[in-house]
């Protein structure tokens, strides 16, 4: 899952007044290793939330019919693809998952992270300011965002030759990438509020 993906996990999975898990979604990739122990509890078991969704995701079958969709020398990639390309399909599909209109959802998600700032190591303070400028989660339903995040990734792997075939590969199994994630995103949701009641009730 990516970011969109996680920060509504930890919103569907969070109690009325509860905020870490939320935030938690958000700093999961940018903190390797164990947890903090200075980290708030609620911040904390966000983190661990997003470690055990990406952990769940890695095996779901379905996403592995994703991956599958994806040929050759992009297969490699390929669950980090299906992840952003994830977003995109929560982003059109919004009103199924949240009463809340997106633009509202991520406000809220930027200033609740801004609360937690203190928290957020280097690389999450710049790539946080980058997201709210540009409001990166409600542009995942733009097409256009997606791409340049999809480039984004080969860039930073210096794999750039792969563009032209991923630009052509997700395009055409959009349809069929898109309904995979119709069929397997429930079953993420109710994973992760089926983990967080087990933890409360073993902390």
């Amino acid at each position: 899952m990516n970011f969109l993906a996680h920060c509504l996990i930890g919103d569907f999975a969070s109690e009325s007044t509860e905020t870490g898990l939320i935030v938690g979604g958000f700093l999961g990739d940018f903190i390797k290793g164990p947890v903090p122990d200075e980290l708030p509890v609620s911040l904390a078991m966000g983190v661990r939330l997003h470690r055990r969704i990406d952990a769940y995701s890695n095996q779901h079958p379905l996403i592995r019919v994703s991956c599958r969709r994806f040929p050759g020398d992009l297969r490699r990639l390929a669950p980090i693809f299906v992840d952003v390309i994830a977003d995109h399909c929560l982003a059109r599909h919004w009103s199924s998952f949240h009463d809340e209109p997106i633009e509202q959802f991520t406000q809220r998600i930027y200033e609740l992270i801004e609360q937690d700032m203190q928290w957020l190591p280097d690389g999450a303070r710049r790539f946080f300011g980058y997201m709210r400028k540009n409001d990166l989660l409600a542009g995942y339903q733009t097409w256009a965002v997606v791409e340049r995040a999809l480039f984004s990734i080969t860039r930073r792997l210096k794999r750039e030759v792969l563009n032209e075939q991923l630009a052509l590969t997700a395009r055409n199994e959009l349809d069929r990438l898109e309904q995979d994630f119709l069929d397997y995103f429930p079953d993420m949701l109710e994973h992760a509020q089926g983990w967080v009641s087990a933890e409360r009730q073993n902390s």
